[in-house]
């Protein structure tokens, strides 16, 4: 088994609706590994990082 990570960006003025959506929107089989927010131009830039298991055949 491998670990993949991969991103999505949320924008948007409720930080709180921006992390819930994070959760929502995560694919089946993954997982929120990280969240990263910035405070642009007068709304907030989430940057969810997400997490799952890969099948690697040797």
């Amino acid at each position: 088994m491998q670990i993949e990570r991969f991103w999505e960006v949320f924008h948007g003025q409720d930080l709180d609706r921006l992390v819930d959506k994070a959760h929502e929107d995560a694919p089946l089989s993954s997982e929120v590994y990280q969240v990263q927010v910035k405070y642009l131009n007068n709304e907030y830039v989430l940057t969810a990082i997400y997490e799952h298991e890969v099948n690697v055949d040797d």
